[in-house]
């Protein structure tokens, strides 16, 4: 005789058990484990049964049963109308990484009207290790050649994991270990669960851009973890000897044109509310670079053997959000 069908929401899992012909089994959870789940992950659910006899299944033990034991046990508390439930119950999906598959053993009712039935297939599910993800902030550029600088590094587990402790490495342009980093036991401030640590790093002797990498290694235990791996750059320079103030104002008018992003080269700076910006640049020759949005400015060659006053015009645009089309 095949199980009743309960009537439960459309999260609900479920799949008929048949002891015996004359008690046949419709059991359902109210939530499951998607097929790929975060090792460990938690999850809150109800199971439901009803019994095609309508045996009354309140205090009939059940337990949800891993190849190894039973992961939760508890019992039906309550029935509305012949659907026996439990209490909510907490499971965690298994910490090692792999395929799972579970099943429910439903006890005999306290009457012992109904036998105990066991083998219920739930849905299969796999576990998978914690996606990491890591973050460099606070590196200066450009850095004088020859010197060291402080920089921070965050690292965060999708499922908020405590990583303090973990330690991080610092990598070459060939994947050489240049530093490590472990991870300080708070999380940053105003941060949901980024760990973080400093680490000062040598700067080399050689003018141009340089290329590092940090990467969290993976770990199996207690909850496996991704590895991570996160580049950033930074410019090596020479040491500054001169200043250049660039004042830039808009054509026709001489008016400041302030917060514009002035560049020459590795180095670079911003406008103030006068227009004016004053960059401390190495000795020799630079293209002068200015932005700003709604502005175009031409470049300028420049030679610089001291310090220096350059004054840029750059036009003011039309504004385009006020075009209408054809």
């Amino acid at each position: 005789m095949e199980g009743q069908r309960l009537d439960t929401d459309p999260d609900a899992r479920g799949a008929d058990l048949s002891p015996d012909k004359e008690h046949g089994i419709r059991l359902e959870t109210t939530a499951w484990f998607p097929p790929s789940v975060a090792a460990g992950a938690e999850l809150t659910l109800r199971i439901r049964a009803a019994c095609s006899s309508g045996c009354d299944l309140r205090g009939a033990d059940v337990a949800l049963m891993a190849s190894d034991g039973p992961v939760v046990t508890t019992r039906f508390t309550s029935t509305a109308g012949t659907i026996a439930e439990t209490d909510e119950v907490v499971v965690r999906a298994p910490s090692a990484v792999g395929a799972h598959e579970w099943s429910v053993r439903v006890g005999p009712a306290p009457d012992a009207a109904h036998p105990q039935a066991e083998g219920l297939a739930v849905p299969s599910f796999r576990t998978e290790a914690h996606r990491t993800s890591l973050a460099v902030w606070d590196v200066p550029s450009p850095v004088e050649m020859g010197r060291t600088l402080t920089c921070r590094i965050g690292a965060k587990c999708a499922q908020g994991c405590d990583l303090s402790g973990r330690e991080v490495e610092v990598l070459d342009e060939v994947g050489g270990r240049l530093a490590t980093v472990a991870l300080g036991d708070a999380s940053l401030a105003g941060s949901s669960g980024l760990f973080w640590g400093e680490v000062d790093l040598a700067v080399p002797p050689v003018e141009g851009l340089v290329h590092r990498a940090v990467e969290l290694p993976a770990q199996e235990m207690p909850l496996a973890h991704e590895s991570a791996r996160h580049r950033f750059s930074f410019a090596a320079a020479k040491p500054t000897e001169h200043k250049v103030t660039v004042e830039v104002v808009q054509e026709g008018s001489g008016e400041p044109v302030p917060a514009a992003e002035v560049r020459l080269g590795a180095y670079r700076g911003s406008t103030d509310a006068a227009g004016r910006a004053v960059v401390a640049v190495a000795q020799g020759s630079y293209e002068l670079l200015v932005w700003k949005v709604g502005y175009e400015a031409p470049t300028k060659a420049l030679e610089i053997e001291e310090n220096s006053t350059v004054r840029v015009e750059a036009e003011l645009l039309p504004d385009r959000s006020s075009w209408e089309d054809d």
